[in-house]
């Protein structure tokens, strides 16, 4: 592919308290002596003291294990807003981030597998590419003006009608655009074979892939005679359309396969806002 010379903008085990009362054997019975004066009272008191610190225990217990299922309390004993977890709270959305190895269409929640070397960035991500908006691409730079190219991208207007009910024709249409208008510049003899049209699944979404040869005479950039275009369209349900465009000539034959691998590894669902 001519590389522009221009190119476009760019988620304690509950402790069981068991308390046993002290097992005695009681005494055999005697007959009852005559209370000394005062004695009943004080036996009174005993049991009274008794009752009152086992009160105090478990009120400490309820307190600690916060059994009454009441509002949690401040410092002060006043009740504490916002002590406790909120309700029906829900993060903000987010934007997409591309991790690094990815190639990302954030408007699409998209991410692809960057092939890796001898690929390097060529534009974005959310750069407006050929066919393409909100578009990642990379490239591999043979000469100064021709390279390999590998985008992803939020299929563009252009003109064309992109119809998820037939990815087929869009597909053929797509292709058409990309040889006979751009960016086969200086050419003679430009030609195309017959594509050939695979309809897959790509991350469980209706996709189409479109593969074709493009050959020509004489190329003013580039003593290269063909170059091997792959085109996947895939629709997430997103209200909008993904493009993959893998553009490799004869000087980069080598990495065309692992780059229609890399469009075919896309994965969606990655954002938590799609616009």
């Amino acid at each position: 592919m001519s590389a522009p010379s221009d190119p476009p903008p760019d988620t304690g085990r509950d402790r069981q308290w068991e308390w046993h009362a002290p097992q005695t054997v009681a005494p055999e019975p005697e007959a009852p002596a005559e209370a000394a004066p005062g004695g009943g009272g004080r036996a009174g008191l005993i049991v009274i003291a008794v009752v009152a610190v086992l009160a105090l225990a478990v009120t400490g217990l309820v307190a600690v294990l916060g059994g009454d299922g009441g509002s949690p309390e401040g410092p002060g004993g006043e009740e504490c807003v916002g002590c406790g977890p909120e309700q029906g709270t829900s993060p903000s959305p987010q934007a997409m981030e591309i991790p690094e190895g990815y190639l990302g269409v954030a408007s699409l929640g998209a991410l692809t597998p960057a092939p890796g070397q001898p690929w390097v960035e060529y534009a974005g991500p959310g750069a407006d590419e050929l066919l393409a908006e909100d578009a990642h691409a990379m490239e591999i730079q043979h000469t100064a003006t021709w390279i390999s190219y590998l985008m992803v991208g939020r299929l563009g207007e252009f003109g064309l009608v992109a119809d998820p009910e037939n990815l087929r024709q869009t597909a053929v249409e797509i292709v058409d655009t990309w040889v006979f208008d751009y960016p086969y510049s200086g050419t003679t003899g430009l030609e195309r074979s017959e594509p050939v049209l695979t309809e897959t699944r790509v991350d469980s979404h209706p996709a189409v892939l479109l593969e074709t040869r493009v050959t020509w005479d004489t190329l003013d950039s580039s003593p290269d005679t063909y170059e091997d275009v792959a085109l996947l369209l895939v629709d997430p349900g997103e209200d909008g359309i993904f493009l993959g465009v893998a553009a490799v000539p004869e000087s980069g034959t080598a990495n065309y396969a692992g780059a229609v691998d890399a469009l075919m590894r896309t994965t969606f669902q990655h954002n938590t806002y799609l616009p």
